[in-house]
């Protein structure tokens, strides 16, 4: 039943993993990014600017201000949906989770290795293996499934 119950977790992370990484894909597009690219450049040469106090370089940078708060609003909407969306899926399969696997011991830590929020007393329940697994697993296929931007397509716009 344990072996099971580590594999069924490991699937139902790589699940949710790639509905996750497949909502991020569909709500943000190709264009979004580049404006998050865009509104990360601005708010660098901002802080860049303030502290070499370049004032003419303060001034061209203020005249954007406006336009670059009205992208990060949109994108933070968006940002926020994708969480909320996210949350829901979360906690939908934890509650189920957690009433089917409950504090049963899954797998047993190496002797002396206690991960906080991972393992207590020598034994990893059904969160610390959950977390485990899905951060394990939704970095990769973020990676692969993220829309990819390159440096040409930036200068471009």
């Amino acid at each position: 039943m344990v072996e099971v119950a580590v594999f069924e977790i490991l699937g139902l992370s790589t699940f949710l993993a790639l509905v996750s990484s497949g909502l991020r894909r569909v709500v943000l597009s190709k264009e979004d990014m580049l404006a998050m690219q865009e509104v990360s450049k601005y708010n660098r040469e901002l802080m860049k600017a303030l502290r070499e106090k370049d004032k003419k370089a303060i001034e061209r940078l203020e005249k954007k201000k406006e336009y670059m708060q009205k992208v990060q609003a949109k994108i933070f909407g968006k940002n926020m949906t994708l969480m909320l969306i996210s949350l829901v899926i979360f906690f939908t399969f934890f509650f189920f989770a957690n009433a089917r696997y409950g504090h049963t011991p899954l797998l047993v830590m190496p002797p002396g290795l206690d991960l906080p929020f991972i393992s207590s007393g020598g034994k990893m329940e059904f969160f610390g293996w959950y977390l485990l697994t899905f951060f394990s697993v939704s970095l990769p296929i973020n990676k692969f499934l993220s829309v990819r931007i390159t440096s040409q397509s930036a200068a471009k716009k």
